[in-house]
């Protein structure tokens, strides 16, 4: 019996080791903080951005002439890339987002597309992408928008929305992770 409790005692140790080197480890990664935008969301709706630099992949379903409004939130002008792609198992599907960004008056800041688009393999979610340029773009201070519409025709397309460069997770969020890991090779959304 003593013998018994030495083992079980001694599993227990080993894997809380595992799990806290684990967790320390989490502050930094190598994938985008993901995100799921429940689409369509209107300008009335929008998704919030607070964090400009931290690395987000916000991922949306959209039909034809359908849109996901976000407002990015930045304390100061800053300049953080932005990107738009698809799941290569969609890529044979005419539909195709495009992202708008609009300084606080409407006015056009940037323009994001597939145009030019190459294959993207992303090891945290196992899932190839296309994805389109990355652009730097220059966020003033206050709000900005970023709009994505679908254009062509087809059936509602899966898309992802790609902002920030800072990819950092704390501890309390790996349990999400981990579940929208497999939403997203799954095309759960």
């Amino acid at each position: 019996m003593r013998a018994l409790k030495r083992v079980l005692t001694l599993i227990a140790v080993a894997c809380v080791a595992v799990v806290g080197a684990g967790a320390l480890s989490a502050g930094r990664a190598c994938a985008h903080d993901p995100r799921f935008a429940c689409s369509p969301r209107d300008a009335r709706h929008p998704i919030l951005i607070a964090d400009p630099e931290k690395s987000w992949a916000y991922y949306g379903r959209l039909g034809v002439g359908a849109e996901d409004h976000y407002e990015v939130e930045a304390a100061h002008a800053l300049t953080v890339p932005v990107q738009v792609l698809v799941d290569q198992r969609d890529a044979s599907d005419p539909l195709r987002p495009v992202a708008v960004v609009a300084d606080r008056s409407g006015r056009e800041i940037s323009k994001l597309n597939l145009a030019g688009g190459r294959p993207f393999f992303e090891p945290f979610s196992r899932v190839t992408y296309v994805a389109g340029p990355e652009q730097n773009v220059e966020f003033p201070a206050g709000l900005s928008t970023i709009t994505v519409t679908m254009r062509g025709s087809g059936a509602p397309q899966r898309y992802t929305l790609a902002i920030g460069a800072d990819e950092r997770f704390s501890v309390w969020e790996l349990p999400y992770l981990l579940g929208a890991a497999y939403r997203i090779h799954a095309r759960r959304f």
